[in-house]
């Protein structure tokens, strides 16, 4: 992390920012401006929720944000920090975050564009998820995300909208309103005793890129595929350039395992490595043994035989197709989420299959 710049002398406080979208957002913005939250940024609302936009020009390496980490509801484990949430919103009007628990999102949906959790799949209805056809993969990763000890809506707002802060989890003001983008850097630090009345500890979020007036400001939530942004966020990203699509594989007498596919069409070493072995013919198994004894396991990261590789790359191109093609089945009648979000796996999964074909031109499967 580098060290931001402080903001310049024409930076806004978030108390003078001019939004007219709602009650509970301008006593947000109250509060915030008491706390001592900086940023060039103007809130905004449209049909699918809140976001910023500048309030002027900003240069890449300026910042975005800055917010006095006593603003910030915090816990050592994301678990904890769900804990702290939930109690501080039971504490209504008399906890000190009261203004940001009542602009963060709710477990209703409108119709205003206020923002909802309803979005995300743990919320979905038995019939929604149905549509998912995606192997399995959404059910299981939501089977393993489930907290049944937890308020489920402290636990959803954690989930969407935490930070790390290097020794702890964070809800920060405002940095949750910033919407993403995985192409854009962002850079941020903890600045000691750099607080509005010159005291305690201070994030700062810098911008990596240049915006105009007006413009909408983004930031990166990490490298996520579109299962992790389907899951925690609610949204799909089109053509994402670090998505990757898993397949469970699950072989006679075998233990199952997955066949990821990366961005770029590649294939998961530990997927071929896998199969190299349980493909493998006596001879192979062999030869495999006897090296082993020596070099460990690396024999498997390169092809045993022609033969073998040929049946490794059959099993993977013939598994990517069949799990496209349920993928393109479920899209066809699925609301426009779940549509997005299967056609962006079939397609990757389409470009897995060419990558292969491309060098093994007259391999069957």
């Amino acid at each position: 992390l580098t060290q931001p710049q402080f903001l310049a002398p024409s930076t806004t406080i978030l108390g003078f920012i001019m939004v007219a979208i709602g009650k509970s957002t301008s006593a947000f913005l109250g509060w915030a401006a008491s706390q001592g939250i900086q940023t060039p940024l103007d809130l905004a609302q449209r049909a699918d929720g809140r976001y910023t936009t500048c309030k002027e020009d900003i240069a890449a390496g300026e910042d975005l944000l800055r917010v006095p980490l006593s603003a910030c509801i915090t816990a050592n484990t994301l678990e904890s920090l769900a804990e702290r949430l939930a109690y501080e919103r039971k504490k209504g009007s008399d906890s000190k975050y009261a203004p940001y628990i009542d602009v963060l999102p709710t477990l209703e949906d409108d119709g205003s564009g206020s923002p909802s959790l309803l979005s995300l799949p743990r919320f979905w209805d038995a019939k929604r998820l149905e549509k998912v056809t995606d192997g399995g993969q959404l059910e299981a990763r939501m089977a393993n995300d489930e907290r049944k000890d937890l308020d489920p809506w402290a636990l959803a707002c954690v989930d969407s909208r935490a930070n790390f802060l290097g020794e702890r989890f964070a809800m920060t003001p405002m940095l949750d309103m910033i919407n993403h983008d995985g192409s854009v850097l962002t850079k941020a630090s903890v600045n000691e005793d750099k607080g509005f009345s010159g005291s305690g500890d201070v994030l700062c979020l810098t911008s990596g890129r240049s915006y105009s007036k007006g413009e909408e400001a983004f930031i990166s939530y990490g490298d996520l595929s579109n299962l992790d942004s389907l899951v925690d966020y609610g949204f799909v990203a089109e053509n994402n350039a670090v998505n990757s699509e898993s397949i469970g594989v699950q072989m006679m007498r075998k233990p199952p395992f997955s066949v990821t596919v990366y961005a770029d069409g590649s294939v998961d070493p530990g997927a071929k490595a896998t199969l190299r072995y349980h493909l493998a013919n006596e001879e192979e198994l062999e030869i495999f043994s006897s090296v082993e004894k020596g070099s460990g396991l690396g024999i498997l990261a390169k092809p045993l035989s022609e033969r073998n590789e040929l049946d490794v790359q059959s099993f993977i191109a013939s598994t990517l197709d069949e799990a496209a093609c349920e993928a393109k089945t479920g899209a066809s009648g699925a609301d426009d989420l779940v549509n997005l979000y299967l056609k962006e796996r079939a397609k990757l999964l389409d470009l897995g299959i060419q990558r292969i074909k491309s060098k093994y031109p007259d391999l069957e499967y």
